[in-house]
């Protein structure tokens, strides 16, 4: 393709969240698969930030998302529109219906496909969750009428996919990534696992505790350390949970940048995904954060079907889909059999399949 290209994103969020690096890696890979490229996200109440992936710069506009991306629109003779899941409304609708008339190319993307029970059971205050999905079914048809094509993250197999729909993964911007060097660390009788990202209920993190004080955060004598890096609303009880049941060997880093999780990630030993998956009617593990434990080289630990299941699922180690005790002997057992000389060429097989470049030239095609 040879267009100007606008990626619209409903979010205001830190730079170093994923879901923020998601959108900014997956917006420059659109500009590299056309011509020049631009990225609107939300800013405070009605106004909008507005990123020249050209010329790496942002400037914080007065006017809201809409009137902003028909300007530039206009101005830059954008040829097509990529829209990550927005609320439905009369003025999103409004905005299709012209993008349509000027014979704009417009892709939709639900993040996370059905995302009906993930909005409900990861909401804070349900009411809102409640009004979200009514406004999601109401405008559906109308909404799916105006775009040329839906791009979705399947969680669950058992969904039924419409002829608009096309599926797509999870990617990373590999550039900023560090692939593991295993050479570097002598075995200290630690095993340490890490769980990475913005963490909610469905990512079970509760059970991996509950399976820490099982085994006493031994196997043998080895020491089982658990490190989660990020911040949510969820953290603080998992802190209480930690405390309770006694664990010694659980660390909680905070918000790091990618700078320090880059020389963070050479001392752990296994990436840790969604382990609950069944608590958002998901049993497919769509987070950004198995994508980058692959590209880096790092094995994972998952309650669902990775997408690395499909070139190779030597490298994941899956558990039970539900509230069961976790198996800690298990998990450190199977890490054993891994031949940690290969985790190199998974990293680059998993850098091929999921880049944002890669995903976004065969979303082009």
């Amino acid at each position: 393709m040879n267009n100007n290209v606008l990626f619209i994103a409903n979010i205001e969020l830190n730079k170093n969240e994923g879901i923020f690096k998601k959108v900014f890696a997956q917006a420059n890979a659109l500009k590299n698969a056309n011509e020049k490229g631009w990225l609107i996200t939300r800013y405070k109440k009605n106004g909008s930030k507005i990123y020249n992936l050209q010329l790496d710069n942002e400037k914080i506009m007065a006017e809201n998302i809409f009137k902003l991306s028909m300007k530039l629109i206009e101005n830059e003779n954008i040829k097509m529109v990529y829209i990550r899941h927005m609320i439905p409304s009369f003025k999103l609708l409004d905005f299709l219906i012209w993008l349509k008339r000027k014979k704009i190319y417009i892709i939709y993307e639900i993040p996370t496909y059905p995302y009906f029970a993930e909005q409900f059971r990861t909401a804070r205050k349900k009411y809102r969750a409640l009004i979200k999905i009514f406004l999601d079914i109401l405008f559906a048809v109308p909404i799916y009428k105006c775009v040329n094509r839906i791009a979705i993250i399947k969680s669950n197999t058992k969904v039924k996919k419409y002829s608009k729909m096309i599926e797509i993964n999870n990617g990373v911007d590999i550039s900023q990534l560090s692939i593991k060097k295993y050479d570097i660390k002598e075995s200290d009788r630690i095993f340490r696992m890490v769980a990475v990202g913005t963490i909610y209920p469905y990512h079970g993190y509760d059970r991996m505790l509950e399976g820490l004080a099982n085994c006493k955060e031994k196997v043998e004598d080895t020491i089982i350390e658990f490190h989660i890096v990020g911040e949510s609303y969820t953290i603080e009880n998992l802190k209480k949970k930690a405390e309770n049941l006694g664990l010694k060997h659980v660390v909680f880093h905070g918000m790091k940048t990618t700078e320090e999780l880059n020389e963070l990630y050479q001392n752990f030993d296994i990436g840790v995904g969604c382990l609950a998956l069944f608590r958002r009617n998901a049993n497919i593990d769509t987070t950004l954060k198995i994508i980058e434990y692959y590209c880096r080289g790092i094995p994972v630990i998952t309650s669902g079907i990775s997408p690395m299941d499909e070139f190779n699922p030597e490298y994941t180690i899956h558990i039970p889909n539900d509230n069961s005790l976790i198996d800690i002997i298990y998990i450190y057992n199977e890490f054993t059999k891994m031949k940690k000389e290969n985790l190199n060429e998974i990293a680059l097989i998993a850098r091929d399949k999921f880049s944002w470049d890669s995903i976004i030239k065969r979303l082009s095609n």
